[in-house]
């Protein structure tokens, strides 16, 4: 029996829902470990990237499993891991330790994104996937905005290796669900003589040749080296440079993100509303796209002000506006991906974006080590998005599934 469309949507926010606790741990406790772990903010930025680098390396052979073995298996033994991963972040006592277990929370991490869109690209008629995509990442903002409240709780009256290991066990409850209430749906073969997904090869050629898929990974590696920049060091960026308590920190730290919960699905439905009334699937998801860019780049300013509360304002229009961009952003994905091929185009076009993953933490770490503030690597973040927007104005061309019928 095929899973009702509301839950299978919960069980997907859920799971991004402790993906993004998950993930974003680290950034919340990491002022705190500094200290007891006798790290620099550049060194920490070493390890709030190291969980990128095993996010690359696995993001194509998860998404080539999805698409062989299915959704349901390969999503529900990632989550084990990412959560079983996080969880040992509270027993490390270095920081060869700490890169080791977010190299691990990296790897079960890798099939979060990719795998929510193959799952929706299967289950969802075109007119419904912006909402149902925003719907699913929205998840991903509620996580973000209870993770510091969460963490700042754990960490001000117990400590931020209790935090660790009672989030990263927490996560496990999602594997029951997702085991228990997800009914995976068989998917026809796309290749030459009845292949089965996941069987046929990859049409690297075609595919990296493509316009539009070039245009996706640049606009995509943009977007996320605002998110990552966000999701790494604004806690630290609010106790840091803004002087805020954790207990304060997990307050305004949240702000932001349950603004962005709202924002996501509210631009997931519009973007299908405009389709609904006529408008062109490439005109509503890139028009969508580029506004909500538009307003996430004005993070440039952030860096600019004095009074920290009109900083906490301008960041709930921030990541309001990276969380609409997100969601239409993943959508554009299902919609480009050849039928059989979800997992292997998302997880293509999100290995090369990745590499911001890598980049953002790094960077923001070693800026502010020498010049003693968040200043420029916020203006940095600003840029990127404009180029971006500016990639998906006029690189990226229509918004339909790739041809892989030749070249393969």
């Amino acid at each position: 029996m095929k899973t009702n469309k509301i839950t299978l949507v919960a069980l997907l926010a859920f799971g991004m829902f402790i993906n993004a606790i998950d993930r974003g741990a680290l950034g919340v406790a990491a002022p705190q470990m500094l200290k007891d772990l006798n790290m620099d903010p550049g060194v920490m930025g070493v390890a709030l990237s190291a969980f990128y680098c095993s996010y690359i390396l696995c993001m194509i052979p998860v998404g080539r499993l999805a698409d062989k073995y299915g959704a349901k298996t390969t999503l529900g033994w990632a989550a084990a891991f990412w959560s079983v991963a996080s969880a040992a972040t509270g027993l490390i006592q270095g920081f060869y330790g700490l890169i080791a277990v977010r190299l691990g929370v990296g790897a079960g991490e890798t099939a979060g994104n990719p795998l929510s869109a193959k799952v929706i690209n299967e289950n969802f008629p075109s007119a419904e996937r912006a909402r149902a995509t925003a719907w699913c990442l929205s998840g991903t903002k509620l996580g973000m905005a209870a993770v510091p409240v969460l963490m700042g709780f754990l960490m001000t009256y117990w400590s931020w290796r209790t935090a660790f290991l009672v989030t990263g066990i927490g996560s496990l409850l999602w594997c029951l669900a997702w085991y228990l209430f997800f009914r995976e749906q068989k998917q026809d073969g796309v290749g030459e003589e009845g292949a089965k997904p996941g069987s046929m090869p990859i049409p690297w050629k075609k595919l990296l040749s493509n316009r539009t898929i070039l245009g996706l990974m640049l606009t995509k590696f943009f977007l996320d080296y605002l998110w990552v920049v966000f999701i790494s060091w604004l806690p630290s960026y609010l106790v840091m440079e803004r002087g805020f308590s954790f207990l304060k920190m997990g307050l305004y730290a949240s702000i932001p993100w349950v603004v962005g919960f709202i924002a996501q699905p509210a631009m997931g439905h519009f973007s299908d509303w405009l389709i609904k009334k006529g408008v062109s699937v490439t005109k509503a998801r890139k028009y969508a796209l580029v506004g909500s860019q538009a307003v996430a780049a004005s993070v440039i300013a952030v860096g600019f002000v004095d009074d920290p509360l009109i900083a906490v304002i301008l960041l709930t229009i921030n990541i309001a506006g990276e969380s609409a961009s997100a969601g239409i952003m993943w959508t554009i994905l299902t919609e480009v991906s050849p039928k059989g091929m979800g997992g292997t185009v998302a997880s293509a076009v999100n290995t090369v974006s990745s590499v911001a993953g890598i980049m953002a933490p790094t960077i923001t770490g070693f800026i502010y080590k020498f010049t003693g503030s968040f200043q420029m690597a916020l203006l940095v973040a600003g840029v990127g998005i404009v180029i971006s927007a500016l990639s998906m104005l006029f690189v990226v061309e229509e918004i339909a599934p790739v041809d892989v019928k030749t070249d393969v």
